[in-house]
C-alpha cells in the first residue's frame, strides 16, 4: 500500500483448520503513521504456530 507517497508492505497468511479460517496479518503501524520510512513487517512464525494451536 502507499500512504503519503511512501510504500508499505503488508503481509497476510491464511490458515484453515477444519471449518475455521484464520487470517493473520502484519503491518508496521508506526512506520505508516510516521510516513518517513517504508515498512515491511513480517508475521512471526512462532506467533502463527501459537495461534493455530488454539484452533484445535
Amino acid at each position: 500500500m502507499t500512504f503519503r507517497r511512501v510504500t508499505h508492505t503488508l503481509h497476510t497468511e491464511a490458515v484453515r483448520h477444519g471449518d475455521v479460517l484464520a487470517v493473520y496479518f502484519s503491518v508496521n503501524g508506526f512506520a505508516i503513521a510516521d510516513s518517513t520510512r517504508p515498512s515491511d513487517a513480517k508475521t512471526p512464525a512462532n506467533m502463527v504456530k501459537a495461534q493455530n494451536a488454539k484452533l484445535g
